[in-house]
């Protein structure tokens, strides 16, 4: 994992994009299609480390990153709790389809907003949305 990534928010965005982090390849493929046909550029990654090459790579952080809990290595949260330290601005949306009651996460992650599986696309849309705005308020 590299650390040379430093959020700038004087530095408008070049796009909305959206950093899905997710094992399960068609799924991540999925969500990046109909992500996609709404206009969003969407970054895949197969798990956390992946995650965050994919956000170095870029000069912007990620409008919303939506991860799964449940991963090999690096499990969702975990990646949750290091976005969270890392960025400023990024909106952090945790999703599970084993896992929908988030009464025994940790106290410090239980302001993540949760999606879980299968979710509507319209749900995410909504999200997505909120974000934009949380976004635009913080720069």
């Amino acid at each position: 994992m590299s650390g040379s990534f430093k959020s700038n928010p004087s530095v408008p965005p070049e796009s909305d994009w959206v950093l899905v982090v997710d094992d399960d390849k068609p799924m991540h493929e999925l969500i990046a299609t109909a992500l996609g046909t709404g206009g969003l550029e969407v970054v895949t990654a197969g798990n956390g480390p992946d995650a965050f090459t994919a956000i170095d790579a870029r000069r912007t952080e990620p409008l919303l990153v939506l991860t799964d809990v449940l991963m090999p290595g690096m499990d969702g949260l975990t990646l949750a709790r290091k976005l969270k330290a890392r960025l400023k601005l990024a909106k952090i949306v945790v999703m599970s389809g084993h896992l929908a009651d988030v009464s025994w996460w940790p106290s410090d992650l239980r302001d993540l907003a949760f999606l879980a599986k299968p979710f509507r696309m319209a749900d995410l849309m909504a999200l997505i949305e909120s974000a934009r705005t949380e976004f635009k308020a913080k720069l």
